[in-house]
């Protein structure tokens, strides 16, 4: 059960990078069904301007706006989130909910997820999980108990913000999970697929799991990136139209917009995409047809 007693501090962190002035409708969805957990949340943001619409939308669901640096992405801005707070103060935390907006959450499911989290015997949980460089749960959520709270501020504390994604990726979001091994942390995420789980949102998706991320959305892919779907026989999951699928079986809420689901995968922008994924395909041949020439020279030697 998701403790009740209203003097227990339980947090939700939503970190968020956005270039406009107003909150985009998926992220309001998303802050407005964790508000209703009972959790106090807080909008971890990169220093801009907002419209008075999206200041009125944080007042009114009672919502802390955190501005902050860009820098250190999601785990920066939780880093500096904590090192704000006195240090007293979050060590009453007895929950702790990392969450970040690279996920669009056309479910509000978030009253289940706790309610899960809570039944685990796991101090950590998250929604997905992954065995690149190492086994980890996905930060994208992390629902943290008192006893992972500790390890997560040892280690966030310790370890320098991340001056690129990899790093980022394998020192914090990785390391988070090694530092709770290490300290014999029990782990679990919510849903287990067979593939990567990059190459798993069709399922889920078909699954009614109610979560997809932005950037398959938005088809929004470096080079590397596009090439390990391929390297993988996942070309369909790359060139999938997500927000076609959700909309017919992702059991989407009523009261959740389909709008916001459009990607700016339109005119002269989806053109220079698909242009984009055309020269990744020639490179991508080019690259396999020089290793042949040279595994056939080494052959013949």
């Amino acid at each position: 059960m998701i403790p009740q007693n209203k003097s227990i501090l339980r947090k939700v962190l939503y970190a968020s990078y956005q270039e406009g002035e107003s909150l985009p409708g998926y992220i309001r969805y998303a802050l407005a069904g964790l508000v209703q957990t009972g959790f106090t949340v807080a909008y971890l943001t990169n220093r801009r301007d907002l419209d008075p619409s999206s200041h009125a939308f944080l007042d009114s669901h009672h919502i802390e706006l955190f501005f902050t640096d860009n820098h250190g992405y999601d785990f920066g801005m939780w880093r500096r989130y904590i090192q704000y707070t006195a240090k007293f103060r979050r060590e009453e935390w007895e929950r702790l909910v990392l969450v970040n907006d690279s996920i669009v959450y056309y479910q509000n499911r978030f009253n289940m997820i706790f309610a899960k989290a809570e039944d685990s015997e796991a101090e950590i949980f998250s929604l997905t999980e992954n065995d690149e460089y190492a086994y980890h749960l996905q930060s994208f959520f992390l629902y943290l108990k008192p006893k992972a709270i500790s390890v997560f501020f040892k280690h966030i504390l310790k370890e320098p913000e991340g001056e690129d994604f990899y790093d980022t990726v394998k020192r914090l979001e990785v390391g988070t999970s090694i530092a709770m091994q290490n300290a014999g942390i029990k782990l679990e995420a919510l849903y287990h697929t067979d593939k990567k789980i990059l190459f798993s949102y069709p399922k889920l998706i078909s699954q009614k799991a109610g979560f997809v991320k932005r950037k398959l959305l938005e088809s929004r892919f470096t080079r590397d990136e596009v090439f390990h779907f391929w390297k993988n026989g996942e070309a369909k999951a790359l060139s999938t139209d997500y927000a076609t699928l959700i909309e017919r079986e992702g059991a989407i809420d009523k009261d959740f917009d389909k709008k916001w689901l459009a990607t700016k995968n339109e005119g002269f922008c989806h053109l220079m995409k698909k242009v984009k994924i055309l020269l990744y395909r020639i490179h991508w041949e080019l690259s396999k047809a020089k290793a042949r020439a040279q595994h056939q020279q080494r052959l013949e030697r």
